[in-house]
């Protein structure tokens, strides 16, 4: 599974450079953290001659330990899991 979605994801960004004559690519987020797919789209663009950038993992959290954190401090709140009976409320507002 994972190398089927690195493919899709190495393919379209190549794609996506060339179509906008784009010769810069970045990966950020979360995901950029796969060593598999910071290996592919090395490789991918080095053959495609196309300049990568990709930040260090310690710079690229993934958004749901952000949204965590937040909730921890907005429930003023040590890093104790929730109880799985507890009650949840989706639209909960982050502010």
């Amino acid at each position: 599974f994972q190398e089927a979605v690195i493919d899709v994801l190495v393919a379209k960004t190549l794609a996506a450079a060339e179509t906008t004559g784009e010769h810069l690519v970045t990966v950020s987020g979360g995901v950029s953290c796969n060593h598999r797919l910071r290996e592919a789209m090395t490789s991918a663009c080095a053959a495609a001659g196309l300049e990568l950038r990709i930040a260090a993992p310690a710079f690229t959290t993934d958004n749901a330990a952000m949204i965590a954190f937040a909730a921890a401090i907005k429930q003023g709140r040590s890093a104790d899991p929730t109880p799985l009976d507890q009650d949840i409320d989706p639209n909960l507002g982050l502010g």
